[in-house]
C-alpha cells in the first residue's frame, strides 16, 4: 500500500507542540471542527485519509484562520474505499507507521476519532492505546438549521464558524493512554515509510513490510496467554512460559520421553548450565585424549599411557565400579597430563567447544591448579591458574554473545586418605583466595568459589576445616562441598551447618534425613547431582522405580525436586562418565520415571538460581536463557 504525502504549509511539521492526528473520509469539515478542541492550541495538525476527500475546506481553513500550525496530509495512494479486511490491514499498518513518523512524542499526541469509516476510527482508536497519547476524543457537531425544511451538519467555514460560536460543536474527551510498553523504543526508523518518489510537496511512500501489524498480533496474544495464566505463575520456571499456547504449556507438563527422537532434540536445543565439572575429568581416553597429548609443549615430558579398562556395558554399567574404580579411569588425565602448560590450553579450549556445542549458557568449572604446577620448570600454580583463566578468556571473547558461554572457576581442596594433605588443600584455598582479589571483572573468567572434594568419610567431613575455610568465607568466596556422594546424612549436615556450604556435591544420602532435607530447601542450598556419575559409582534403578527391598536404589533427584530442593542436573566428569551434559538430562528421564518438561526446566532454573554470579549477571542470564527455551 502507497501513501501520498502533501506538506499543506511551508512550516516543518513541530513535534514539541499539540499534535493533533485524524483520520479523514468524506467529511472534511471535521478536521477544524477537532482543531478547535478547547484549550487545546495545537501547532501541528496531521491528517490521514483515502485519495477521495477534497481537502480544499481543510486547506483554506488553516491558511485563513491558524497559518501558523504546521499542517499534513497524508492520502494511501491507490485507495478509494474499504472493500476488504485486507484493504483495512493494508490500512493499519501504514497507520502506525504514520503516528511514529510525525507525531513521536506521545506526551503530546491527541487522537481524533472522528474521521473516515467505523474501521478507520476503529484503528485510530487502537493506534493510541498502542503508542499512547495524551488524549483521545470525539467531536459532534449539531445539525446546522438551514431553513424549516432541511437540516444539516456544518459543511464550509462560516459554517464552522457559527456552529462553534452557536455552541453546537461539542467534544467527548476519552482521557490519555498510557502506551503498551512493548511499543516504546518503537521508531520510524524501525518501522519507515519508504519514500518511492518525491515531486515537490508530495512524497509517495510504502509501508514495504507488515512487521508492526504481526508484532502488534504477537504481543496481543502473549498478553491474553499470560493474563490467562496469572494465577499460575508461580508454577513456571520462567515467566516467559506463561505466553506459550495452552497446548505448548500442556505438553511441557508430560514426561519427558528419553527414547523419542523429538524429545532427544529438545533437549540438545535447550540452553544449559553447568555447576559441576572437572577439568581433569574432561579428555580422559579416546581422541579427545589424542588430540590434548598433540598439543604438548614438552611431547617427550608426557607420562606414558597407562591402559584402563572400562566395563563392557560402560557407560550405563548393570553394577556400580564404586568411587575408587571410577577416579581410576582418569589417570590419563588430570595432573599426570596437564602439568604440559600446551595440553592444559588444549584441554580448556576443547572443553570450551563442548560447552558452546551443548549449548552450556553458564559453567564454573573445578581445577586444582597447585596440582598441576612443575617446580623443575619453574611453572608455579599461579602460572597454571593464568593459563587457564587466559584461555576461558580468549575463547569468551572470541565467541558472539549469543551463542558463548560464560565460564567461571571454582578452585579444590582435595581431602585424602594420607599424608599432608591438608597443607594442599591450604595451597589451594589461599591460591582462590588471592586470584578472587586480584581478578574482580565480572564479565571475565574468575575464581568465584571452592570446592571440598576428594576422599568423604566420617574421619573427612567438613567440621574438621573449619578452620581452613574460614578466610574463603571472609573474602566473599563461595563454598560448595562434595557430601552423602560415600557418607551418611551426617556427612551432609557437617557441610551446611559447619562449613556453611551454599552448594553440596551429590548429596545421595540426604534422604536419610527429612529434617535435613527441609532444612536445605528452606536454606535454598543447591544440590548439584551428576546422574551417569551417580549411577556409574553408586548405581541405581533404570527405566521403572524399584520395589521396596528391590536391589537397587531409586535415584532421588525427583524425590528432592518436588520437596523444593535446589537440584541441578551436571557432568561430574564429562571423559570418565563417556556423558555430555545433555545426555545426562537424558538420562535423568530414566532414572525418574514421570520427569516431566516443565520439571526439566526448574532443574535449570535451579542452576540458575543457585550459580556462583553476582546478581546482575543472575539476571542477564536468565532473561538469555528464558529467550531461548526452544518450542516444542
Amino acid at each position: 500500500m502507497e501513501l501520498a504525502g502533501e506538506n499543506l504549509n511551508a512550516q516543518s511539521a513541530i513535534f514539541a507542540v499539540p499534535t493533533l492526528l485524524i483520520s479523514l473520509g468524506t467529511s472534511p469539515a471535521v478536521v477544524p471542527e477537532a482543531f478547535l478542541l478547547p484549550e487545546a492550541r495545537f501547532g501541528a495538525v496531521h491528517v490521514l485519509t483515502t485519495e477521495k476527500p477534497d481537502v480544499t475546506l481543510i486547506r483554506d481553513y488553516f491558511a485563513q484562520h491558524a497559518p501558523e500550525v504546521a499542517l499534513t496530509l497524508s492520502r494511501v495512494a491507490g485507495f478509494d474505499d474499504f472493500a476488504s479486511e485486507a484493504d483495512h490491514f493494508r490500512f493499519e499498518e501504514v497507520l502506525h507507521r504514520w503516528v511514529l513518523d510525525l507525531a513521536p512524542d506521545p506526551a503530546v499526541r491527541f487522537f481524533c476519532l472522528s474521521g473516515g469509516f467505523k474501521t478507520m476510527s476503529a484503528a485510530m482508536q487502537k493506534a493510541a492505546e498502542v503508542h499512547g497519547a495524551s488524549e483521545v476524543f470525539h467531536v459532534l457537531a449539531d445539525q446546522y438549521v438551514q431553513g424549516p425544511e432541511r437540516m444539516r451538519f456544518p459543511e464550509t467555514i462560516a459554517e464552522i464558524q457559527t456552529a462553534m460560536e452557536g455552541g453546537r460543536l461539542k467534544w467527548i474527551r476519552l482521557g490519555g493512554e498510557a502506551g503498551w510498553p512493548q511499543f516504546r523504543a518503537a521508531t520510524p526508523e524501525e518501522y519507515p515509510l519508504e519514500v518511492v518518489d518525491q515531486n515537490g510537496p508530495v512524497r509517495w511512500l510504502r509501508a514495504p513490510d507488515t512487521r508492526f501489524r504481526e508484532r502488534l498480533r504477537t504481543v496481543v496474544e502473549r498478553s491474553h496467554r499470560i493474563a490467562d495464566a496469572w494465577e499460575g505463575l508461580a508454577d513456571l520456571p520462567f515467566v516467559e512460559l506463561a505466553a506459550w499456547s495452552p497446548h505448548e504449556v500442556q505438553w511441557l507438563r508430560q514426561p519427558l520421553d528419553p527414547s523419542s527422537a523429538a524429545d532427544q532434540r529438545w533437549v540438545a536445543r535447550l540452553p544449559k548450565l553447568e555447576l559441576h565439572c572437572h577439568l581433569g575429568g574432561f579428555a580422559t581416553g579416546g581422541d579427545l585424549l589424542c588430540r590434548v597429548r598433540a598439543g604438548a609443549s614438552r611431547p617427550e615430558s608426557l607420562p606414558g599411557l597407562a591402559d584402563i579398562p572400562e566395563p563392557s556395558d560402560w557407560p550405563l554399567p548393570a553394577r556400580p565400579v564404586g568411587l575408587e574404580s571410577y577416579r581410576a579411569m582418569g589417570n590419563n588425565n588430570g595432573s599426570a597430563l596437564l602439568k604440559d602448560p600446551g595440553c592444559l590450553t588444549l584441554q580448556c579450549e576443547l572443553l570450551y567447544q563442548q560447552l558452546i556445542d551443548e549449548r552450556v549458557l553458564h559453567a564454573e568449572i573445578r581445577c586444582s591448579p597447585a596440582n598441576y604446577a612443575d617446580p623443575a620448570q619453574n611453572r608455579s600454580a599461579w602460572d597454571v591458574l593464568m593459563d587457564i583463566k587466559q584461555t576461558f578468556d580468549r575463547r569468551m571473547r572470541a565467541g558472539h554473545s549469543a551463542d558463548s558461554c560464560h565460564v567461571n572457576l571454582i578452585v579444590i581442596g582435595t581431602r585424602q586418605t594420607g599424608g599432608d594433605y591438608r597443607a594442599n588443600i591450604s595451597r589451594h584455598l589461599a591460591l582462590a583466595v588471592t586470584a578472587a582479589e586480584h581478578w574482580k571483572a565480572e564479565r571475565e573468567c574468575r575464581v568465584v568459589g571452592v570446592d571440598l572434594a576428594g576422599f568423604e568419610d566420617e574421619t573427612t567431613r567438613a567440621h574438621y576445616f573449619r578452620e581452613e575455610f574460614a578466610g574463603v568465607h571472609r573474602c566473599g568466596l563461595a563454598l560448595t562441598a562434595h557430601a552423602g556422594e560415600n557418607d551418611d546424612a551426617e556427612g551432609i549436615w557437617r557441610a551446611v551447618f559447619d562449613l556453611n556450604a551454599r552448594r553440596i556435591g551429590h548429596a545421595l544420602s540426604l534422604t536419610q534425613s527429612p529434617d535435613l532435607i527441609r532444612s536445605v530447601a528452606d536454606r535454598r542450598i543447591g544440590v548439584e547431582m551428576c546422574p551417569y556419575a551417580n549411577h556409574q559409582i553408586r548405581g541405581f534403578s533404570l527405566d521403572s522405580p524399584s520395589p521396596a527391598g528391590g536391589s537397587k536404589a531409586n535415584y532421588p533427584l525427583l524425590d528432592y525436586l518436588r520437596k523444593g530442593v535446589c537440584v541441578s542436573v551436571n557432568t561430574d566428569n564429562i571423559g570418565i562418565s563417556r556423558a555430555s551434559l545433555g545426555e545426562n538430562l537424558l538420562l535423568v528421564s530414566r532414572l525418574c520415571p514421570g520427569l516431566t518438561r516443565l520439571e526439566l526446566l526448574w532443574l535449570q532454573r535451579n542452576a540458575l538460581e543457585s550459580a556462583f554470579l553476582a546478581e546482575p549477571l543472575r539476571r542477564d542470564l536468565i532473561k538469555r536463557f528464558s529467550s531461548a527455551i526452544p518450542l516444542p
